[in-house]
């Protein structure tokens, strides 16, 4: 199952993407996340009482998020923003694809898809190894099952 960000805080979900990407850097992350614009379809009943309010111009602004566990809601131009620089920003590709309704229709997926996929590895992406001269700990004593020796470290 992919990761849902919008259950996490805004800010968590474009740390979660940094964190993921810079460190683990796996071959291919796929994210979803709602869209937002396709609220007014699943919240037809809401749209009835506003279509007849002259005041209200933008009906999709006034939408409720889709379940109460929800932090956020991103647009399908905002989800686009984010995972275009943050592949950008980690040397991965990015494609677009959704679940329910249709990308060529307005308001495009239900369900909006981010498949990351990881570029070649730059030299400056390649974390230095740590020599054994470098290691600051020691053996001290070892276990084996078959001898019953035991090890620790100390620095």
């Amino acid at each position: 199952m992919p990761p849902v960000i919008e259950h996490m805080e805004e800010d968590q979900a474009s740390e979660f993407g940094n964190v993921v990407l810079s460190l683990f850097r796996p071959r291919v992350l796929i994210v979803s996340t709602p869209n937002y614009e396709y609220n007014v379809i699943l919240q037809k009943s809401n749209l009835s009482s506003q279509e007849d309010d002259p005041e209200d111009k933008n009906q999709t602004q006034s939408c409720k998020f889709r379940n109460h566990d929800h932090k956020f809601e991103w647009t399908r131009e905002q989800f686009n923003c984010w995972a275009t620089e943050l592949a950008t920003r980690h040397n991965y590709s990015v494609e677009f694809s959704g679940v329910g309704g249709s990308g060529d229709t307005e308001p495009g997926f239900a369900s909006q898809i981010a498949v990351f996929r990881r570029g070649p590895v730059r030299q400056e992406d390649v974390l230095p190894e740590v020599s054994d001269m470098e290691h600051p700990y020691k053996v001290i004593w070892e276990w084996s099952s078959n001898n019953s020796s035991r090890s620790a470290l100390t620095n």
